[in-house]
């Protein structure tokens, strides 16, 4: 599927191709051209499909346990896709507001209103009967936590603080990719050149950290986890809505987390001006629940033994108290 290096790409003009789509599809790979040059306007990004990634299987962190197969569990909907870049500067307020990437309203590219990506959203994938109180200011707040980005092979984890001093740094290998391959099938570097598919393992600590613990507060985990594949030219984003629980909940800091796995496919998403494609990064964010009561359940493949819900409790595994007004 997060104080060190907190990589930060500035925002580039782009121009959205896409909006939101709920489609399903096939999880196979296609072929195509995989050159790189050509004409800006020779290629449109075509709409993504939420198949282009999806899980694939569980398994709890401790000794013993059993790694759980499921069917494929595509992401719930996706924008895009966009030419340009996707944004992740504007993270940390200076003091004294101390609002370090914490979900805050505005404070975060996935917590602001965007005209050109999320039109008449408040954040990214959220609507206004969504939002949170997370500052005791009422329900403005989106609740988008950026993680981390995955380049060149590793990822660069973010932080998270509440005064700009105590920190928590998300952990260097909580997401890897392996199995990439180009548009002939032929076995690649997972980023950058001519990389268009390949498979994801998100691991987190084993039990959650007691310091993240204290600083999120406890109580509630993350209901969606966004995804953005981002190209040359171009990127996609891609939702997990995990508000129905398919898998008990990971409580405090003894319980063990889960890992995990899954496969994606960028192939007829992601593509640069000549028709060919590339992966240049991954961003991860994580989103605060909907409601301060048990959320709704949400549509799953009856098939799957774990749904959404397992992926965004365990993708993050963590969990949250809220501010009161």
């Amino acid at each position: 599927m997060l104080t060190a290096a907190l990589v930060c790409s500035q925002f580039a003009q782009a121009t959205p191709m896409g909006g939101a789509n709920n489609n399903s599809g096939g999880n196979n790979n296609s072929g195509g051209n995989n050159n790189s040059g050509g004409n800006d306007n020779k290629v449109t990004p075509p709409p993504c499909m939420v198949s282009d990634i999806w899980i694939t299987s569980y398994q709890k962190q401790k000794i013993g346990a059993a790694e759980q197969v499921v069917e494929p569990i595509n992401a719930t909907a996706c924008y895009g896709a966009f030419t340009g870049n996707d944004d992740v500067s504007g993270l940390n307020a200076a003091p004294p507001s101390s609002n370090y990437n914490l979900g805050y309203d505005d404070m975060g590219w996935l917590n602001e209103e965007s005209p050109q990506y999320w039109p008449g959203m408040d954040g990214a994938f959220v609507p206004e009967a969504d939002l949170q109180n997370l500052q005791g200011k009422g329900n403005i707040d989106p609740g988008w936590i950026f993680f981390g980005k995955y380049t060149a092979g590793n990822f660069a984890p973010s932080s998270t603080s509440k005064d700009g001093f105590g920190t928590y740094q998300y952990a260097s290998d909580l997401i890897s990719m392996s199995n990439c391959k180009n548009r002939a099938g032929g076995t690649t570097s997972c980023t950058g050149g001519d990389v268009v598919s390949g498979d994801w393992l998100y691991k987190p600590p084993a039990t959650n950290p007691d310091e993240l613990m204290d600083m999120l507060g406890t109580n509630k985990f993350f209901d969606q986890v966004t995804v953005i594949f981002k190209s040359a030219h171009m990127f996609a984003m891609y939702n997990f809505n995990i508000a129905a629980l398919g898998l008990p909940p990971v409580v405090g800091t003894t319980d063990e987390n889960y890992m995990f796995k899954g496969s994606w496919d960028m192939s007829n998403t992601l593509l640069n001006p000549s028709g060919g494609g590339g992966l240049s990064h991954v961003s991860v964010w994580g989103r605060d629940p909907v409601t301060d009561d048990t959320p709704p359940p949400v549509d799953v493949p009856v098939s799957a033994p774990v749904t959404l819900a397992g992926l965004g409790l365990l993708l993050l595994g963590l969990h949250r108290r809220r501010q009161q007004a």
